[in-house]
């Protein structure tokens, strides 16, 4: 019953893309993707790409999800970060696919620099990207193609104290599949970090678009620098997780509580070759 319900869930994305359940990966998640103003993993290219302005050497980290439980319903991420003489660089791609019906898929290039005002470090970032959904089976769908821009700034205030800011889907693109047309409408977002003690972390982010707004909530406790515990709030569901750090692998596990279709479960997995700022 959980499958069917979860299947007509997502009928209504066959007429247009709305790019809405992709994978930010497990970290993110499991502090209910507030992750806005952290941004120290590859996977910041999918929230604030200024974020790769922390890494200074080769990170990778990557993803698999079957939608709760669903076989055939995937979603995948994966991200890589690597640092060049001027600027710190990344390409992710993250796509949701319910299998031999549709999918949706967007394809990130970034780079991310730092500057310092004052002796306080401002990270500016962006993203080029390629958008496309597609449903399978169906002769008359038109399977768009859109090119898109995302940006971010990243300000740390303090040693404890950080401030995120991102601009998603600022071309504002527009997918027609069928007979129906819709337009991705610009993302906004903002977002602040507390870190207490170089071990816990505090995160609230606030985003908006055109007709809708959201709080995520989000924290984490670090053990030695080696066992991570985390909590969140995402879209008024429950978000928790785990993580497990050596000097070169990063494991992180998260779950999300949905109150309809029960709970699904998401891992990363990560290869650090350095360290990050």
């Amino acid at each position: 019953m959980k499958k069917i319900i979860l299947i007509l869930f997502f009928l209504p994305i066959y007429s247009y893309a709305n790019f809405i359940a992709l994978n930010n990966g497990a970290r993110s998640l499991s502090m209910g993707n507030a992750f806005v103003a952290l941004g120290n993993e590859p996977a910041t290219i999918f929230s604030n790409p200024a974020g790769l302005a922390k890494i200074n050497s080769f990170y990778f980290s990557g993803s698999h999800q079957n939608l709760y439980g669903i076989s055939n319903l995937y979603n995948d991420m994966l991200a890589i970060s690597f640092p060049t003489p001027i600027f710190r660089t990344g390409i992710g791609i993250q796509q949701v696919k319910l299998l031999d019906v549709y999918s949706e898929q967007i394809i990130y290039f970034s780079a991310a620099s730092i500057i310092r005002i004052k002796n306080i470090p401002f990270r500016f970032g962006g993203s080029l990207k390629l958008e496309s959904a597609k449903v399978m089976n169906y002769e008359e769908a038109k399977n768009p193609l859109n090119f898109d821009v995302d940006f971010g700034v990243l300000v740390d205030f303090s040693d404890n104290f950080f401030f995120g800011y991102s601009v998603k889907y600022l071309l504002e693109p527009k997918f027609k599949f069928i007979s129906k047309t819709d337009q991705l409408k610009r993302q906004m977002a903002t977002g602040i970090c507390y870190n207490w003690r170089n071990s816990v972390n505090f995160l609230v982010d606030y985003s908006w678009s055109e007709n809708k707004s959201k709080w995520n909530f989000g924290s984490e406790i670090w053990f030695y620098d080696i066992f991570a515990a985390r909590l969140g709030m995402y879209d008024e569901k429950l978000t928790s997780g785990f993580g497990l750090k050596t000097n070169y692998w990063i494991f992180d596990a998260a779950v999300m509580s949905h109150q309809k279709l029960g709970s699904t479960y998401l891992i990363s997995i990560g290869l650090l070759l350095g360290e990050q700022s």
